[in-house]
């Protein structure tokens, strides 16, 4: 991680090595009763606003992804288990264009993630596991492009080669494909 954004008695705030992607390391506040932490505040992200919060569970071994937006941001942490949150800048007019990330989130240290608009990225579960995710904008199939997670383009280097997959990322789009379709509008 490059460095501290911010923090306050919540949470630290830091950068990733893709432009845009913030780890926020929150706080737990123990006590005898157990623990608080808050997830998310509204001023700790200023181009994102949460309009809707999703659970999403996983079997070990499994593999979401690689998926793309053109519009809209992602913020999300794991709740329990593991997750490897794969990330991949396609955004032309970014400095970090191409560069790619693995991050281990886990719930033993919450962290929280923001991903722009313009970052792919793939979650995988090397152990059955819930997180929690938010969006800043409603469905919309127009914005939800992907390719395959072994597209060699994404230099991600996922612990496994046969994970659990939907239909929908097994028979997703090459890396070339998903670009054609991400640029097409501003190519129009």
């Amino acid at each position: 991680m490059k460095r501290l954004l911010g923090s306050d008695n919540s949470m630290e705030t830091r950068e990733t090595s893709i432009e845009g992607v913030i780890v926020h390391d929150l706080v737990a506040h123990i006590d005898e009763r157990g623990s608080f932490t808050e997830i998310y505040r509204e001023t700790w992200l200023t181009d994102f606003k949460s309009i809707q919060w999703n659970i999403v569970t996983s079997r070990e071994d499994t593999l979401r992804g690689v998926h793309v937006h053109k519009d809209h941001y992602d913020y999300l942490m794991i709740l329990a288990g593991r997750m490897l949150l794969g990330l991949h800048d396609i955004r032309r007019d970014s400095p970090t264009f191409g560069t790619s990330e693995i991050l281990d989130l886990t719930d033993e240290h919450r962290r929280a993630v923001s991903i722009p608009p313009g970052v792919c990225h793939g979650f995988y579960y090397p152990e059955a596991s819930t997180h929690l995710y938010s969006v800043s904008t409603y469905f919309d199939p127009r914005d939800d492009l992907g390719c395959k997670f072994d597209c060699p383009e994404l230099n991600l280097a996922w612990p496994t080669k046969d994970p659990v997959l939907s239909d929908r990322d097994r028979t997703a789009d090459s890396y070339a494909q998903m670009l054609d379709k991400f640029y097409l509008d501003a190519n129009a």
